[in-house]
């Protein structure tokens, strides 16, 4: 039997509480909109709704630890060249990308390259928390916690 990394997909643990800003956003006034959703990244939207970067919470704060004034708009500060999965992305291939990437917040894409979600360690996390209590998605899975905890531990720390 397969394990449920290799099993499930993103549609079912990604959040679709999605924050997003454009590229003239202020830096000051993307970070209160991820305060206020509670949320560690937002997505970057050209007009149209095209996916043209992320900034994420650590971006914050090295524009806060580099003395970068607030109202800078978000596109000097933000990762351009995003990586990204479909919403049948397994979590296992996910959690590679993430790992490798050295990142944390992974945009989901649709077919039309749309942004619908966006899954997260938070995410993994939570998941793994569930799963752990011996609570249920529906699926009938095999998931070994150990296998996402060393995961995350290697997506947090870079340890190999």
């Amino acid at each position: 039997m397969a394990s449920t990394l290799e099993v499930m997909q993103l549609t079912d643990v990604m959040s679709t509480t999605l924050v997003a800003v454009s590229p003239e956003t202020r830096i000051g006034e993307a970070a209160r909109k991820m305060v206020d959703s509670d949320v560690g990244a937002a997505i970057v939207l050209a007009s149209g709704d095209e996916l043209v970067g992320v900034i994420t919470e650590r971006d914050l704060m090295r524009c806060v630890s580099e003395g970068i004034e607030p109202n800078r708009p978000v596109s000097d500060r933000m990762t351009r060249h995003v990586l990204t999965a479909s919403p049948t992305t397994e979590l296992a291939e996910a959690m590679a990308l993430m790992v490798d990437g050295h990142f944390r917040h992974l945009p989901v894409v649709n077919d039309e390259g749309r942004v619908v979600g966006v899954i997260s360690m938070r995410d993994l996390m939570a998941y793994t928390s569930l799963r752990l209590r011996g609570g249920s998605l529906g699926h009938d899975d095999d998931l070994d916690p150990a296998e996402v905890i060393a995961t995350i531990f290697r997506m947090r720390t870079g340890a190999a």
